[in-house]
């Protein structure tokens, strides 16, 4: 009851109804935390570098219980148990939606109540945005077109520098995210201790995963093709993971 008791006491007084407007939280990604929000008990999963301040603006902005970083097996479990009673927001330091599944999965002790509890699993990357004052179109040609899944002759974006940016061509970081709603099917899937290709295909039925939220943002102008490339990545928990 300790954690219960925490979480109470770090309810806001009043919602901010602009909180997670600095953070670049796509509409459809929205929809799904308001849909997850309207929820009376269960976890929202948060994972990646920042995945503490994006938690902060939704407390403040539904007013959700914070329940702390999840690192071992006691404080899964603790999270777990806390969501049964209460909708609670739960951190992790890296990982993407799916290897945050999967690592709950490995520290939770009850894998059907964990499976119940989960709502929404977001996860976000970081990277250097372009500076607004000097970027400019070019072609995609080679290799960087071919990574990022687009047609040679696809326009993206670089900025040289200038006064405005200092010179760097870089501007204010952007986050990349990716969401996934926990629907039935996952939930038995979660349960039934599928592999990470099983979850990953399910997930992203509907839904963006890291690469093409990072391939719109750079033909948006919002990232540099590279940093696309460098966020499109797969972890590890991707190619193989532990039942």
């Amino acid at each position: 009851m300790a954690l219960d008791a925490q979480l109470e006491a770090e309810m806001p007084r009043f919602a901010d109804p602009h909180a997670l407007d600095a953070l670049g939280v796509p509409a459809r990604l929205a929809a799904a935390i308001e849909r997850a929000a309207d929820r009376l008990t269960g976890m929202i999963a948060i994972a990646g570098p920042g995945a503490e301040e994006t938690a902060a603006a939704l407390h403040r902005r539904f007013g959700i219980p914070l329940g702390g970083v999840i690192a071992d097996r006691a404080a899964a479990n603790l999270t777990v148990d806390a969501a049964d009673r209460g909708l609670v927001i739960a951190c992790f330091d890296g990982g993407d939606a799916v290897g945050t599944i999967l690592t709950l999965r490995r520290l939770a002790s009850d894998r059907f109540a964990l499976a119940a509890a989960l709502r929404l699993v977001i996860a976000q990357r970081i990277a250097p945005g372009l500076c607004r004052s000097c970027r400019q179109p070019e072609q995609a040609f080679g290799s960087t077109a071919a990574l990022l899944g687009l047609d040679p002759g696809a326009i993206l974006w670089s900025a040289p520098g200038c006064d405005a940016c200092a010179g760097s061509g870089r501007g204010a970081s952007v986050r990349i995210f990716e969401g996934v709603e926990v629907d039935p099917a996952m939930r038995r899937l979660i349960y039934d201790g599928a592999d990470a290709p099983l979850l990953a295909r399910h997930a992203y039925l509907s839904a963006p995963n890291f690469a093409s939220a990072a391939r719109a943002l750079a033909r948006d102008g919002m990232i540099a093709p590279e940093e696309a490339v460098g966020a499109s990545r797969n972890d590890l928990a991707l190619r193989e993971s532990p039942r």
